[in-house]
């Protein structure tokens, strides 16, 4: 008998002309951007709350948070990924990013992950990596919520 070694489901969000990954066990949904609501008194990638679901969820730029333009609302082609909170004492269960195009779900294994030379100064950003020779990020999801919860108090 062999042994199946293990993969990891993932989903590949583009995000400007950056890929991010993520387990796909931590994305709810990517939906079309409908209705934000405004916050005033927030940081500029701090984009307010979208409805989604009937529930307010906080909607931020990642490329704004690192500095870099965020795309057009306008063009068609930004939605939001919206992914679960997974840290604990959080006053919400969602939060949604900006991303663009279709979402791509791949099976990785864990040595097909090799760690890129290039260091990220994203302040969200955990690691650079290759995959396959294709450059992505690893988004620390858990450090994304902590900043979101406080700008949020």
């Amino acid at each position: 008998m062999t042994d199946v070694e293990e993969q990891i489901k993932c989903v590949l969000l583009s995000v400007n002309e950056n890929q991010l990954i993520l387990p796909k066990t931590a994305v709810a949904e990517v939906v079309a951007i409908r209705n934000i609501i405004n916050v005033a008194n927030k940081p500029n990638w701090m984009l307010g709350y979208l409805d989604w679901r009937g529930n307010s969820i906080p909607l931020v730029s990642i490329e704004a948070m690192g500095g870099v333009r965020m795309p057009s609302l306008a063009s068609g082609n930004v939605k939001a990924a919206v992914v679960y909170v997974i840290g604990e004492n959080a006053s919400f269960n969602f939060m949604a990013f900006l991303v663009q195009g279709t979402p791509k779900v791949i099976n990785l294994k864990p040595n097909s992950i090799i760690s890129d030379e290039e260091e990220s100064r994203h302040p969200v950003i955990e690691e650079k990596i290759l995959i396959h020779g294709e450059k992505a990020s690893i988004l620390d999801l858990i450090k994304l919520e902590s900043i979101i919860k406080y700008i949020m108090t």
